[in-house]
């Protein structure tokens, strides 16, 4: 039998890189990865060579995609905003300011002109959600849907499916918010657009996939569209609904939260605000005092308690291979103030706050107080202000907002604290040996970013599968 050939694949806003380790554990071959976040592709480029060795590290490339795409030579972008309103953030502003030019670099140029094709097109190209003006319950959906305040950075994806136009992959993967399915139209305007893509144009699908049904014990919704080109699916008679129906037959049972972060060392919070300098780090050797260290000072097989190793095995084998790590990383608590601690230590595993069980940890909690006729005290608007994980469930969607802070993310163990960015990863199901760079808030963004790794494996596999089918048959 003939020998089937090493898949490639394309991420775009790749992040710190969730997706690719699925896409590298199943054998593809990173051809280029691009994002805007500097911090996150920092920690992408850290980690290329456990994940990707024969990748050029030139080919990750910072910068704005709007630029990157002009290399492509393809035809212009043309927006379709679904409200009569665009904003633009100042937070993306600067994001872009921050990003270095690529529009005029000859060695991106370069490397973009020597990639003819690739089999897959992966990526999560952001879409913001929109506010409402007006809203009004007897509004028909046109006009509701002319009341968005649109954000222009929901038409990224148009610049995306330049990459496919120009490339013809046979398959396309796109990631996005549950949101996306319920704010506008722009769940049938992917699925159009990516239809409408290329000579050939693609045969796609939509579905809204849950990280705890793969594995996990993380209750994450995300939306992923796929796309067959359309060749593909006529000769083969292999659709994107029929892929959708095989990741979903691989689902897993959920794991709890115990399952998932309790080997790891119970340190405590950090005693001190903006307290994160190497030097002022505390060995594991102490725990008493000990509140994490970025990088462990003892070996990682002398913390970790091997007593629960079933998830740790599947998180940190990589194309077949358990990889153990020499040391501990990102295993670092931040501070918190005496009366979150309070809040944090009597607070009910999985109760939000108005729970009447959670009466004595409600009475320090001061924002967003009002009282009942009865006199009764209670939160408003935000019941999860404060909010401990349940060790015997999953737990809730680790995300972005994680860096602001922790308060909604409490370890459930006994020493009561706002959870650390490894146990953060280790819920997104990130292999103990994947480091995230930059200072720990950030840390924490690039996590609650990510696709999981064990979420993109599913898909990938079954991708897999279905380009070994079409090289077989070729």
């Amino acid at each position: 039998m003939e020998k089937i050939k090493r898949h490639t694949y394309i991420d775009l806003f790749s992040g710190a890189g969730g997706l690719t380790i699925g896409f590298g554990n199943n054998g593809f071959h990173l051809e280029l990865a691009n994002d805007i976040a500097e911090p996150a592709l920092n920690t992408f480029k850290q980690n290329l060579k456990k994940t990707h060795p024969e990748t050029d590290e030139n080919r990750i490339v910072l910068g704005d995609i709007k630029e990157l795409y002009e290399h492509l030579g393809t035809s212009s972008v043309t927006y379709d905003l679904q409200g009569h309103l665009t904003i633009e953030t100042d937070k993306e502003v600067e994001l872009r300011k921050k990003a270095p030019s690529i529009k005029d670099d000859d060695d991106i140029n370069k490397i973009l002109s020597e990639i003819k094709h690739v089999d897959v097109l992966a990526g999560g190209p952001p879409c913001q959600g929109f506010s409402m003006i007006g809203r009004s319950k007897k509004a028909n959906l046109e006009e509701r849907t002319k009341g968005f305040i649109d954000d222009p950075r929901n038409q990224l994806f148009k610049y995306y499916l330049k990459f496919a136009e120009k490339l013809s992959p046979k398959l396309v993967l796109i990631e996005n918010v549950k949101g996306l399915t319920s704010a506008s139209n722009y769940r049938d305007l992917i699925e159009k657009s990516l239809k409408d893509t290329g000579k050939y144009g693609y045969n796609t699908s939509s579905e809204v996939l849950n990280a705890k049904e793969f594995g996990m014990a993380q209750n994450r919704e995300r939306i992923f569209f796929i796309g067959v080109r359309n060749d593909i699916h006529e000769k083969y008679n292999i659709s994107a609904s029929e892929i959708f129906e095989e990741i979903i037959k691989s689902k897993k049972e959920p794991l709890k939260l115990k399952d998932v972060i309790f080997d790891l060392p119970q340190i405590k919070a950090n005693p001190k605000p903006n307290n994160y300098k190497v030097e002022n780090e505390v060995s594991y050797k102490n725990m008493k005092s000990c509140f994490g260290k970025n990088i462990s000072d003892e070996p990682y097989n002398e913390i970790i308690d091997k007593s629960n190793s079933s998830y740790c095995k599947a998180i940190n084998t990589y194309n077949g291979e358990l990889r153990t790590p020499e040391l501990l990383f990102n295993h670092k608590a931040r501070y918190n103030n005496e009366r979150d601690l309070f809040i944090y230590k009597n607070l009910i595993p999985g109760k939000y706050l108005n729970d009447p069980l959670n009466k004595k940890a409600l009475s320090r909690v001061t924002y967003g107080v009002e009282y009942d006729k009865d006199g009764t005290k209670k939160v408003k608007g935000f019941g999860d202000k404060y909010f401990k994980l349940d060790p015997e469930n999953v737990s809730k969607t680790i995300i972005a907002h994680l860096e602001t802070d922790g308060n909604s993310y409490v370890h459930p163990g006994p020493k009561p604290r706002s959870i650390s960015p490894r146990e953060a990863a280790r819920i997104q199901s990130f292999p103990d040996w994947y480091f995230f760079t930059g200072g720990t808030r950030n840390q924490f963004k690039q996590i609650g970013n990510a696709v999981p790794p064990l979420m993109s494996g599913a898909i990938a596999e079954q991708f897999k599968i279905t380009l070994d089918r079409i090289s077989l048959n070729d």
